[in-house]
């Protein structure tokens, strides 16, 4: 073995012998993620499947996750985003068993996927957050929605924001699976910068 196959090993054990809470899991999982990024997107799988049940509460969980997707993601944001299309079990465990699914890198993620209009992804992600039962989907479609049009917002500060069609219906759809006063507002916001 040559010794960046033995500094990856030996960061695999160090990552699965770190307590998920403590704070040197990310400068692990950097590392990791640096030297073999298949095996960093693997050993986060991993974490994220057995860690959230032991861990006993979905805030830690979800912080974990959420500061884990963060590191993969400045190593390299192509590859963990085709990681994503490519996992649906990655998938489902970030957006549809994580209390973080519509926050931070996540939200960014999604928000992306709607304005690149890369519909069908999109689509499979809010799938998953409409399900999710670690928090209150309203208060999520809320979030994603703002998220989106500040995006676009900051995107074209010269002209009068808009989404197309297919970025219009998308949002409907789901805006529409609200409920309470918000549902009304955000559903005249989307129409008007449909």
């Amino acid at each position: 073995m040559i010794g960046k196959e033995l500094r990856k090993y030996g960061l695999v054990v160090l990552t699965g012998n770190t307590n998920p809470a403590d704070e040197k899991i990310v400068t692990y999982m950097d590392e990791l993620a640096r030297n073999d990024f298949t095996t960093g997107i693997e050993m986060w799988e991993f974490m994220l499947s057995t860690y959230a049940e032991k861990l006993g509460s979905q805030e830690i969980a979800g912080n974990i996750e959420g500061r884990l997707f963060e590191t993969l993601q400045r190593v390299s944001d192509a590859r963990l985003r085709q990681t994503l299309g490519s996992n649906p079990q990655l998938l489902k465990l970030v957006y549809n068993q994580s209390i973080t699914a519509a926050t931070g890198a996540n939200l960014a993620y999604l928000t992306s996927l709607v304005l690149t209009s890369k519909i069908d992804a999109a689509d499979e992600i809010l799938k998953l957050i409409a399900t999710n039962k670690t928090g209150d989907f309203n208060t999520r479609m809320t979030t994603i929605i703002d998220d989106v049009f500040e995006t676009q917002c900051r995107k074209n500060a010269t002209r009068v924001p808009s989404l197309n069609r297919k970025q219009t219906m998308l949002l409907l759809e789901y805006a529409l699976k609200m409920k309470g006063p918000q549902k009304a507002v955000l559903t005249q916001r989307i129409k008007e910068l449909g």
